[in-house]
Protein backbone atom coordinates (compact mmCIF):
# COMPACT_ATOMS: atom_id res chain seq x y z
CA UNK A 1 0.00 0.00 0.00
CA UNK A 2 1.38 3.42 -0.98
CA UNK A 3 1.59 6.32 1.44
CA UNK A 4 -1.25 8.11 -0.38
CA UNK A 5 -3.54 5.10 -0.05
CA UNK A 6 -3.16 5.22 3.72
CA UNK A 7 -5.17 8.45 3.82
CA UNK A 8 -8.94 8.32 4.15
CA UNK A 9 -11.42 8.42 1.29
CA UNK A 10 -15.06 9.39 1.36
CA UNK A 11 -17.25 11.58 3.54
CA UNK A 12 -16.77 10.11 7.02
CA UNK A 13 -14.05 10.62 9.62
CA UNK A 14 -13.25 7.14 10.93
CA UNK A 15 -11.16 6.69 14.11
CA UNK A 16 -9.57 3.49 12.79
CA UNK A 17 -8.22 5.35 9.75
CA UNK A 18 -6.81 8.10 11.93
CA UNK A 19 -5.11 5.57 14.20
CA UNK A 20 -3.55 3.78 11.21
CA UNK A 21 -1.78 6.99 10.17
CA UNK A 22 0.63 6.42 13.05
CA UNK A 23 2.60 4.26 10.62
CA UNK A 24 3.54 7.42 8.68
CA UNK A 25 4.77 9.43 11.69
CA UNK A 26 8.41 8.65 10.90
CA UNK A 27 7.93 10.30 7.49
CA UNK A 28 7.17 13.63 9.19
CA UNK A 29 10.12 14.37 11.54
CA UNK A 30 8.89 17.63 13.06
CA UNK A 31 12.19 18.27 14.83
CA UNK A 32 13.81 18.77 11.40
CA UNK A 33 11.22 21.13 9.97
CA UNK A 34 12.06 24.59 8.68
CA UNK A 35 9.96 27.73 8.44
CA UNK A 36 9.45 28.27 4.72
CA UNK A 37 7.96 31.58 3.66
CA UNK A 38 7.72 32.55 -0.02
CA UNK A 39 7.09 36.06 -1.25
CA UNK A 40 7.59 37.92 -4.50
CA UNK A 41 11.27 38.42 -3.73
CA UNK A 42 12.09 34.79 -3.13
CA UNK A 43 12.09 32.34 -0.23
CA UNK A 44 12.89 32.87 3.43
CA UNK A 45 13.91 29.83 5.45
CA UNK A 46 14.66 29.66 9.16
CA UNK A 47 14.61 27.10 11.93
CA UNK A 48 11.58 26.75 14.18
CA UNK A 49 11.97 28.12 17.68
CA UNK A 50 12.28 24.73 19.33
CA UNK A 51 11.49 23.93 22.92
CA UNK A 52 10.97 26.62 25.52
CA UNK A 53 12.11 26.82 29.12
CA UNK A 54 10.39 26.00 32.40
CA UNK A 55 10.98 27.60 35.79
CA UNK A 56 12.97 25.25 38.02
CA UNK A 57 13.84 26.88 41.37
CA UNK A 58 15.14 29.93 43.23
CA UNK A 59 18.52 29.91 44.96
CA UNK A 60 20.89 32.44 46.51
CA UNK A 61 22.96 34.55 44.16
CA UNK A 62 26.52 33.37 43.53
CA UNK A 63 29.38 35.35 41.95
CA UNK A 64 29.17 35.04 38.16
CA UNK A 65 25.40 34.54 38.01
CA UNK A 66 23.48 36.53 35.40
CA UNK A 67 21.85 39.44 37.21
CA UNK A 68 19.08 39.43 34.59
CA UNK A 69 17.78 36.31 36.35
CA UNK A 70 17.44 38.02 39.71
CA UNK A 71 14.25 37.26 41.62
CA UNK A 72 13.62 40.69 43.09
CA UNK A 73 10.63 39.62 45.16
CA UNK A 74 12.54 36.92 47.05
CA UNK A 75 15.54 39.23 47.31
CA UNK A 76 13.39 41.96 48.89
CA UNK A 77 11.68 39.52 51.25
CA UNK A 78 14.83 37.81 52.53
CA UNK A 79 17.29 40.64 52.28
CA UNK A 80 19.71 38.38 50.39
CA UNK A 81 20.07 38.31 46.58
CA UNK A 82 18.37 35.34 44.89
CA UNK A 83 18.13 34.28 41.23
CA UNK A 84 15.68 32.17 39.26
CA UNK A 85 16.87 28.98 37.60
CA UNK A 86 15.27 27.56 34.48
CA UNK A 87 15.54 24.28 32.58
CA UNK A 88 14.76 23.41 29.00
CA UNK A 89 11.33 21.91 28.49
CA UNK A 90 11.52 18.19 27.92
CA UNK A 91 8.38 18.21 25.80
CA UNK A 92 7.37 21.04 23.51
CA UNK A 93 3.65 21.92 23.46
CA UNK A 94 2.13 21.17 20.06
CA UNK A 95 -1.38 22.47 19.40
CA UNK A 96 -3.31 20.95 16.49
CA UNK A 97 -6.21 23.15 15.38
CA UNK A 98 -8.72 21.28 13.19
CA UNK A 99 -11.53 23.09 11.35
CA UNK A 100 -14.69 21.00 10.93
CA UNK A 101 -17.15 23.78 10.10
CA UNK A 102 -20.00 23.16 7.67
CA UNK A 103 -17.98 24.53 4.74
CA UNK A 104 -15.33 21.87 5.31
CA UNK A 105 -17.86 19.11 4.55
CA UNK A 106 -17.31 19.47 0.84
CA UNK A 107 -15.24 17.57 -1.69
CA UNK A 108 -15.37 16.19 -5.22
CA UNK A 109 -12.20 14.08 -5.24
CA UNK A 110 -10.81 11.50 -2.85
CA UNK A 111 -12.35 12.87 0.35
CA UNK A 112 -14.19 15.80 1.86
CA UNK A 113 -12.06 18.66 3.14
CA UNK A 114 -13.16 17.77 6.68
CA UNK A 115 -11.91 14.19 6.29
CA UNK A 116 -8.59 15.40 4.90
CA UNK A 117 -8.30 17.91 7.77
CA UNK A 118 -8.78 15.13 10.31
CA UNK A 119 -6.20 12.94 8.55
CA UNK A 120 -3.59 15.70 8.46
CA UNK A 121 -4.29 16.64 12.09
CA UNK A 122 -3.92 13.00 13.13
CA UNK A 123 -0.63 12.60 11.25
CA UNK A 124 0.79 15.74 12.87
CA UNK A 125 -0.30 14.52 16.31
CA UNK A 126 1.38 11.13 15.81
CA UNK A 127 4.53 12.84 14.54
CA UNK A 128 4.56 15.11 17.59
CA UNK A 129 4.21 12.12 19.89
CA UNK A 130 7.11 10.41 18.13
CA UNK A 131 9.14 13.56 18.77
CA UNK A 132 8.39 13.37 22.50
CA UNK A 133 6.20 16.49 22.48
CA UNK A 134 3.03 17.30 24.38
CA UNK A 135 -0.02 17.25 22.13
CA UNK A 136 -3.02 19.50 22.51
CA UNK A 137 -5.99 20.06 20.25
CA UNK A 138 -8.61 22.61 19.32
CA UNK A 139 -11.37 21.02 17.24
CA UNK A 140 -14.21 23.27 16.16
CA UNK A 141 -17.32 23.49 14.02
CA UNK A 142 -19.71 26.42 13.59
CA UNK A 143 -21.23 26.19 17.06
CA UNK A 144 -18.88 24.30 19.36
CA UNK A 145 -15.23 23.58 20.05
CA UNK A 146 -13.31 20.90 21.94
CA UNK A 147 -10.22 22.14 23.73
CA UNK A 148 -7.60 19.57 24.75
CA UNK A 149 -4.71 20.99 26.74
CA UNK A 150 -1.27 19.58 25.83
CA UNK A 151 -0.29 16.24 27.36
CA UNK A 152 2.13 13.50 26.41
CA UNK A 153 1.44 9.99 25.30
CA UNK A 154 -0.65 7.75 23.09
CA UNK A 155 -3.77 8.16 25.20
CA UNK A 156 -3.79 11.91 24.53
CA UNK A 157 -3.45 11.39 20.76
CA UNK A 158 -6.28 8.85 20.76
CA UNK A 159 -8.47 11.31 22.66
CA UNK A 160 -7.77 13.91 19.98
CA UNK A 161 -8.63 11.46 17.19
CA UNK A 162 -11.88 10.29 18.74
CA UNK A 163 -12.97 13.87 19.40
CA UNK A 164 -12.44 14.72 15.73
CA UNK A 165 -14.57 11.75 14.70
CA UNK A 166 -17.29 12.63 17.23
CA UNK A 167 -17.75 16.29 16.28
CA UNK A 168 -21.21 16.53 14.76
CA UNK A 169 -21.93 18.36 11.54
CA UNK A 170 -23.17 21.87 12.19
CA UNK A 171 -25.40 24.33 10.39
CA UNK A 172 -23.48 27.01 8.46
CA UNK A 173 -22.83 30.22 10.39
CA UNK A 174 -21.06 33.54 9.81
CA UNK A 175 -17.57 32.39 8.75
CA UNK A 176 -15.86 35.67 9.69
CA UNK A 177 -17.34 35.76 13.18
CA UNK A 178 -16.52 32.12 13.86
CA UNK A 179 -12.95 32.41 12.62
CA UNK A 180 -12.46 35.50 14.79
CA UNK A 181 -13.72 33.57 17.82
CA UNK A 182 -11.28 30.73 17.17
CA UNK A 183 -8.33 33.07 16.64
CA UNK A 184 -9.11 34.80 19.95
CA UNK A 185 -9.33 31.39 21.60
CA UNK A 186 -5.92 30.41 20.23
CA UNK A 187 -4.49 33.66 21.55
CA UNK A 188 -5.80 32.82 25.03
CA UNK A 189 -4.58 29.22 25.23
CA UNK A 190 -1.32 29.21 23.22
CA UNK A 191 1.60 28.84 25.57
CA UNK A 192 4.88 30.59 24.63
CA UNK A 193 7.18 28.25 22.73
CA UNK A 194 4.30 26.20 21.30
CA UNK A 195 4.10 24.89 17.76
CA UNK A 196 0.62 25.46 16.34
CA UNK A 197 -0.61 23.64 13.24
CA UNK A 198 -3.85 25.24 12.01
CA UNK A 199 -5.61 22.99 9.47
CA UNK A 200 -8.54 24.71 7.73
CA UNK A 201 -9.83 26.11 4.46
CA UNK A 202 -9.35 29.51 6.16
CA UNK A 203 -12.76 30.74 5.03
CA UNK A 204 -13.65 33.93 6.89
CA UNK A 205 -10.10 34.87 7.85
CA UNK A 206 -9.93 38.67 7.91
CA UNK A 207 -8.00 41.61 9.35
CA UNK A 208 -9.35 41.02 12.86
CA UNK A 209 -8.20 37.39 12.72
CA UNK A 210 -4.78 38.56 11.58
CA UNK A 211 -4.62 40.96 14.53
CA UNK A 212 -5.40 38.18 16.99
CA UNK A 213 -2.82 35.80 15.53
CA UNK A 214 -0.15 38.50 15.38
CA UNK A 215 0.15 38.29 19.15
CA UNK A 216 0.42 34.49 18.88
CA UNK A 217 3.21 34.57 16.28
CA UNK A 218 5.37 36.71 18.55
CA UNK A 219 6.00 33.78 20.90
CA UNK A 220 4.83 30.65 19.03
CA UNK A 221 5.55 28.91 15.72
CA UNK A 222 2.35 28.94 13.68
CA UNK A 223 1.98 26.82 10.54
CA UNK A 224 -1.07 27.40 8.32
CA UNK A 225 -2.35 24.40 6.35
CA UNK A 226 -5.00 25.48 3.83
CA UNK A 227 -7.24 22.86 2.24
CA UNK A 228 -9.30 23.25 -0.90
CA UNK A 229 -11.11 21.18 -3.48
CA UNK A 230 -10.24 21.50 -7.19
CA UNK A 231 -13.80 22.50 -8.04
CA UNK A 232 -13.42 25.53 -5.78
CA UNK A 233 -10.59 26.74 -7.98
CA UNK A 234 -12.14 25.87 -11.34
CA UNK A 235 -15.59 24.65 -12.29
CA UNK A 236 -15.80 21.28 -14.07
CA UNK A 237 -16.33 21.11 -17.86
CA UNK A 238 -19.56 22.65 -19.19
CA UNK A 239 -22.48 20.54 -18.07
CA UNK A 240 -25.19 20.04 -15.46
CA UNK A 241 -24.00 18.52 -12.17
CA UNK A 242 -25.97 17.35 -9.14
CA UNK A 243 -24.59 18.34 -5.73
CA UNK A 244 -25.82 17.41 -2.27
CA UNK A 245 -24.94 18.06 1.37
CA UNK A 246 -27.04 15.03 2.41
CA UNK A 247 -29.84 17.41 3.35
CA UNK A 248 -30.72 19.07 0.06
CA UNK A 249 -29.80 18.77 -3.61
CA UNK A 250 -28.55 21.42 -6.02
CA UNK A 251 -28.11 21.42 -9.79
CA UNK A 252 -24.89 23.14 -10.87
CA UNK A 253 -24.95 24.51 -14.41
CA UNK A 254 -21.40 25.25 -15.67
CA UNK A 255 -22.19 26.13 -19.30
CA UNK A 256 -21.81 29.90 -18.90
CA UNK A 257 -18.30 31.13 -19.62
CA UNK A 258 -19.04 34.30 -17.65
CA UNK A 259 -19.96 32.26 -14.58
CA UNK A 260 -16.87 30.10 -14.98
CA UNK A 261 -14.55 33.11 -15.19
CA UNK A 262 -16.21 34.85 -12.23
CA UNK A 263 -15.79 31.66 -10.19
CA UNK A 264 -12.08 31.46 -10.96
CA UNK A 265 -11.54 35.14 -10.22
CA UNK A 266 -13.32 34.91 -6.87
CA UNK A 267 -11.17 31.96 -5.81
CA UNK A 268 -7.94 33.63 -6.97
CA UNK A 269 -8.84 36.78 -5.06
CA UNK A 270 -9.55 34.79 -1.90
CA UNK A 271 -6.22 32.98 -2.21
CA UNK A 272 -4.36 36.24 -2.70
CA UNK A 273 -5.95 37.70 0.42
CA UNK A 274 -4.94 34.69 2.49
CA UNK A 275 -1.39 34.86 1.12
CA UNK A 276 -1.13 38.53 2.05
CA UNK A 277 -2.41 37.88 5.58
CA UNK A 278 0.17 35.13 6.09
CA UNK A 279 3.01 37.16 4.60
CA UNK A 280 2.31 39.98 7.05
CA UNK A 281 2.20 37.46 9.89
CA UNK A 282 5.33 35.73 8.51
CA UNK A 283 3.47 32.44 8.78
CA UNK A 284 4.23 29.59 6.33
CA UNK A 285 1.20 28.62 4.25
CA UNK A 286 0.92 25.05 2.99
CA UNK A 287 -1.82 24.57 0.40
CA UNK A 288 -3.21 21.06 -0.11
CA UNK A 289 -6.02 20.02 -2.46
CA UNK A 290 -8.26 17.05 -1.80
CA UNK A 291 -6.64 15.23 -4.73
CA UNK A 292 -3.04 15.94 -3.65
CA UNK A 293 -0.69 13.56 -1.87
CA UNK A 294 -1.02 14.96 1.71
CA UNK A 295 2.25 13.54 2.98
CA UNK A 296 4.33 14.91 0.12
CA UNK A 297 2.65 18.32 0.43
CA UNK A 298 3.29 18.43 4.18
CA UNK A 299 6.91 17.36 3.85
CA UNK A 300 7.51 19.98 1.18
CA UNK A 301 5.74 22.75 3.07
CA UNK A 302 7.62 21.98 6.29
CA UNK A 303 10.97 22.16 4.55
CA UNK A 304 11.66 18.43 4.82
CA UNK A 305 12.49 18.05 1.12
CA UNK A 306 14.92 19.82 -1.19
CA UNK A 307 12.02 21.03 -3.34
CA UNK A 308 10.44 23.02 -0.48
CA UNK A 309 10.94 26.42 -2.05
CA UNK A 310 8.42 25.78 -4.82
CA UNK A 311 5.42 24.49 -2.91
CA UNK A 312 5.10 26.13 0.49
CA UNK A 313 3.12 29.25 -0.32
Amino acid sequence: MSFTQRFSAGAEIKPANLVALRDLASQLPLHKQKRILNDLAGTHTSAVRGRGIDFSEVREYQPGDDIRSMDWRVTARTGDPHIKLFREERERPVLVVCDLRAGMHFGTRRALKSVLAADISALIAWAAMANGDRIGGLIFNDQHEVDLRPKTGRKQVLSLLHNMADVERSQPADSHQRMQQICRHIRRVARPGSAIYFVSDWAGFDAECERQLFSVTRHCDLIAVQLHDPIEAELPPPGLYNLTDQRQKLALDTHSQTVREAHQQAFAQQQQQIRQHMLRLKVPLIRIATNDDPLTSLRTGLGLTQQASGRSL
